[in-house]
């Protein structure tokens, strides 16, 4: 079969189950541009829309029934509706959703995070990753009176100007590797915001350190997902982010860990687990209990300038910042969430990176597999996965593919062939997710070979 052909087939198959969802996304571009509200969530020929979800299924409005291995992009640790959460929800909700004055319930959910944080003494709230990392930028700024951010190429710290530089850069603007180009994001990026954001490549501890160096005069931050998530579920090469602390205290930049999507690889994220300690630490995602949610963490030195009782400080408002239905929720997510569940999860996640690995090595399909604790993700490529420049040589037209046959065969994944592990996962959801994996790629091993016949190789690479 002619590879054009391949994929309308798999797009009929998969628009035939899905007559709800086609009439609800036809009557939706009316009112939404695209017929949605996020971009990430769109695919084509159209986005399966979901009716409500369970534990670790997820049902759409045609009555299909999926293991949901994306969870809202790796923000529902526990899976849908677990019952402590929803039941801690609804006693809130009969007290009140907000107030419009502090509230009990900001103070422990504070408590809790600086318990488990290595790095945090206090905390501020407020509703989304972005906010968090605008937030630390902010404070960063106003402390060093610096404006200028180094951040990693292809790292994704949310939708705010001087982070939307360089996520996903095309490779023939991207510039030499040992000194970045700032690519923004889109056109909407002000020439301002590209003056103000130095890239580096993660991983590469020669070239980074070289880069902050040079540019030590005018950095008020560095900024650095520990776990390299948009760009690949990526894992710290060893001694990156110890160069990365060591160099920063050298020259008193404040190092920002963004650990929206790590926290939960560990009860103190991968500050925890690889025992570097940042200075701020943005924090959204899980501590929100399925609630939009955003925080920011640090020394009382640093967070006290947020303090109003100081004659001068750092101004920061939201109407829903630290909402007590947000903090309920995510008081509870984080009392189910022990050690040992972290750690169970995080042995699944190795379970299934293995696994992944073997269906291909069997399938002698060349892949690579990333990703640590309970996250994993495949790469079409046959370059080793180290950051943002191996990562891009991925066939994008493979993983799209991927994606859409997991769905035919009940498996609901980011379209980006990224998945994590909830806790009410046990070992035969990865075990069926392994069998979908195998399944949809003995039905894509043809078109590989003409397509792609580089990652046919019989061997593992």
């Amino acid at each position: 079969m002619e590879p054009d052909k391949f994929i309308e087939n798999i797009y009929l198959a998969y628009a035939a189950k899905r007559p709800n969802s086609r009439k609800l996304y036809e009557k939706a571009c009316g009112f939404l541009p695209g017929g949605d509200t996020r971009s990430v969530t769109f695919y084509r020929p159209f986005p399966t829309f979901m009716k409500y979800g369970a534990g670790f299924r997820i049902f759409d409005v045609d009555g299909l029934e999926y293991l949901d291995f994306q969870n809202n992009y790796n923000s529902l640790i526990h899976g849908h509706a677990h019952p402590r959460i929803v039941k801690a929800v609804c006693e809130q909700m009969h007290l009140g959703t907000v107030y419009g004055s502090p509230a009990e319930s900001q103070c422990l959910m504070a408590e809790e995070l600086c318990r488990r944080l290595p790095s945090a003494e206090k905390i501020r709230f407020c509703n989304s990753g972005t906010e968090a990392t605008m937030l630390a930028i902010g404070l960063a700024r106003y402390i060093t009176r610096k404006y200028k951010i180094l951040k990693m190429e292809g790292g994704y710290h949310g939708s705010h100007d001087v982070v939307q530089i360089s996520i996903k850069p095309a490779l023939a603007k991207a510039g030499p590797v040992d000194r970045p180009h700032s690519v923004p994001e889109n056109e909407s990026i002000p020439p301002d915001a590209l003056r103000n954001c130095v890239v580096a490549p993660f991983n590469n501890i020669e070239i980074t350190k070289k880069i902050i160096t040079e540019n030590t005069d005018n950095l008020a931050a560095i900024i650095v997902e520990p776990i390299a998530g948009s760009c690949g579920m990526i894992p710290p090469e060893p001694g990156f982010l110890k160069m990365l602390r060591d160099t920063a205290s050298q020259f008193k930049i404040p190092l920002i860990f963004d650990e929206v999507l790590s926290f939960r690889i560990s009860r103190g994220g991968c500050q925890e687990l690889y025992g570097v300690a940042p200075d701020l630490t943005a924090l959204g995602k899980v501590i929100g209990g399925g609630f939009p949610v955003g925080a920011l963490a640090g020394s009382s030195d640093l967070m006290d300038h947020f303090s109003p009782a100081q004659t001068r400080f750092l101004v920061h408002s939201g109407t829903f910042n630290g909402n007590p239905v947000t903090m309920t929720a995510g008081l509870a997510t984080l009392t189910e969430l022990t050690v040992s569940e972290i750690d169970r999860i995080n042995q699944l996640g190795e379970k299934l990176r293995t696994d992944l690995r073997k269906v291909l090595d069997k399938l002698e399909i060349t892949a690579q597999v990333t990703g640590a604790g309970s996250l994993a993700q495949i790469h079409f490529t046959d370059r080793e996965v180290k950051d943002w420049r191996s990562a891009a040589t991925a066939r994008v037209d493979l993983r799209t593919i991927f994606h859409l046959l997991l769905m035919q065969k009940g498996i609901y994944a980011a379209t980006r062939a990224f998945f994590n592990i909830s806790t009410p996962m046990c070992e035969d959801e990865v075990d069926k997710l392994a069998a979908a994996a195998r399944s949809a790629l003995i039905e894509m091993k043809p078109y590989i070979e003409k397509t792609a016949p580089d990652l046919i190789s019989g061997r593992w690479k």
